[in-house]
């Protein structure tokens, strides 16, 4: 089952008990709390010129997401050390930062920020549950659930809400145990964009290379 785990400064984090590598999500969101500080103050193009630029690969032969450079769209990025891979959705890119082992998608205009947090050991009714909860990051962001959660048999979303920010989580089912959140914040009027965006990965999204995408049409 879902459990709240809280760091200093009172932050409570998305975790699934004894299965989700704690100091992985806790870098994973620092270093979205960084991202975040940057985009909002910086224009995109900023950002990302000091990185190395990957070449688009077609969708089908997936690269390892690798620090320090930055994927196109249509880019399949594998986790280095699994079968788990996904396309990056048309007008994104996709970095992972030094401190991060999870790739970021950030939008090639505007100040959206995207991340995905990988679980094992988690059932479909713990994850109905683990999006049900409020999400903290740190640095004082925090978003509670709107809404309904819609689902299929392949995968459940949730939308939420922030002081100043909208949110929407995509839960990505594979075969047994395994699942992928993905998560899409910014301003709350591109809300519908999230819903092409998320579209996108949930179908793009293998856990395995001889697997094939879900209908994710949400």
């Amino acid at each position: 089952m879902p459990s709240r785990s809280r760091v200093p400064g009172g932050d409570v984090r998305w975790t699934v008990a004894g299965r989700l590598r704690q100091e992985a999500v806790v870098r994973q969101l620092a270093a979205s709390c960084l991202l975040l500080n940057i985009f909002f103050v910086l224009p995109v193009g900023a950002s990302t010129e000091s990185a190395v630029v990957a070449e688009t690969h077609v969708e089908d032969r997936p690269l390892d997401a690798v620090s320090g450079t930055t994927y196109r769209s249509g880019t399949r990025l594998r986790i280095t050390g699994t079968d788990w891979s996904f396309v990056v959705p048309d007008g994104w890119q996709g970095n992972r930062p030094d401190d991060a082992e999870m790739p970021f998608l950030i939008p090639e205009e505007g100040k959206e920020l995207g991340m995905m947090f990988p679980l094992t050991g988690v059932t479909r009714d713990g994850l109905r549950e683990q999006l049900r909860e409020p999400l903290s990051l740190l640095h004082g962001l925090s978003f509670i659930p709107a809404g309904s959660q819609a689902e299929t048999e392949a995968w459940i979303a949730q939308s939420y809400e922030g002081e100043d920010l909208a949110g929407r989580a995509l839960a990505v089912m594979g075969a047994g145990d395994t699942a992928v959140i993905y998560f899409l914040m910014g301003p709350p009027q591109e809300l519908p964009v999230f819903h092409s965006v998320l579209e996108q990965l949930g179908q793009s999204t293998r856990f395995s290379e001889a697997g094939s995408g879900h209908d994710a049409a949400l």
